[in-house]
């Protein structure tokens, strides 16, 4: 098997060849970018928190913002990863779930439509350098309504966040801060930001326009457990001088200290960030063993 390109996924149900799988030229993800995913890391063969991408996607299905009449099952969407796990020989692993709203043109589509949904898995092996280098972070000129409502959803019309990561690659940097249209500091285009000030984990609240990341919330119960203190507030632009660390997370790079963020320099770790990467290996451990003896 090339281990850049998983031999199998699932689509709509069906175990087919990644080579023969393919989606009608109407499909709405294709046409519009009219979907939702998420990407799930897998350790040895046991997904992480499955149960919670799940409940993220079928927040989304049933937003507004969505409106997409189906519900995800994760202990089915659990078994068809470990399926394609076993079957492409890959237990490390990115697990990768979109669903589209199905075929339609047009800009309203009808009611109802039969969803897409594929399933993919690619191997995935971290970068082992980045948590000791630390993240260059850049201020992207992408900007978001702090009144909006796309921010919270993992939509497939993923470009807004696309660019942020290039001008953020053009420049040298790892990763780009997304602001809101008052230059607050909202979260980086594919992971959820932290500071510390004080000692006291910062984090915007989910009533701001961001991502409910899953290591974003691992992130927070990690913080309970080790008895550090956390504040859900606005991160504002002085923060960049004043903040002791700042910090990313996502679902497959876990927790990334940050080195450069502004033209500022940060300790990478620094204390607080150490405590949380220990927090957070055992927690994903203690999870993932867990399901591997289920």
């Amino acid at each position: 098997m090339n281990k850049e390109i998983a031999s199998f996924v699932i689509l709509n149900g069906d175990v087919v060849p990644a080579n023969e799988a393919s989606l009608p030229v109407d499909d709405r993800g294709f046409l519009y970018g009219e979907s939702v995913f998420t990407t799930i890391r897998c350790y040895g063969g046991a997904p992480f928190r499955v149960n919670r991408h799940c409940d993220r996607l079928n927040a989304s299905l049933s937003s507004p913002v969505m409106e997409i009449d189906h519900k995800l099952d994760p202990a089915k969407l659990e078994a068809d990863i470990r399926q394609l796990l076993e079957l492409n020989e890959c237990p490390d692993a990115a697990a990768r779930f979109t669903i589209t709203r199905g075929c339609a043109s047009g800009p309203v589509p009808p009611r109802k439509l039969a969803p897409t949904a594929l399933l993919s898995v690619r191997p995935f092996v971290p970068d082992t350098t980045l948590p000791v280098r630390g993240a260059s972070l850049c201020i992207s000129t992408v900007r978001r309504d702090p009144a909006g409502e796309l921010g919270k959803h993992k939509l497939g019309s993923y470009y807004p966040s696309i660019l942020a990561r290039r001008q953020a690659s053009a420049k040298g940097h790892d990763e780009a801060v997304i602001c809101d249209t008052d230059g607050n500091f909202l979260e980086c285009a594919c992971s959820n930001l932290f500071a510390v000030r004080d000692g006291i984990l910062l984090t915007p609240d989910l009533r701001e326009n961001i991502l409910p990341g899953i290591a974003r919330e691992a992130v927070l119960e990690c913080a309970a457990a080790i008895g550090l203190k956390t504040s859900l507030e606005t991160l504002t632009p002085e923060l960049s001088t004043s903040a002791e660390e700042w910090l990313i997370t996502n679902s497959l790079t876990e927790i990334v200290p940050v080195v450069r963020l502004a033209g500022n320099i940060f300790p990478v770790p620094g204390p607080v960030t150490g405590r949380l990467l220990n927090a957070y290996k055992d927690l994903v451990t203690s999870e993932t063993l867990t399901a591997k003896e289920r």
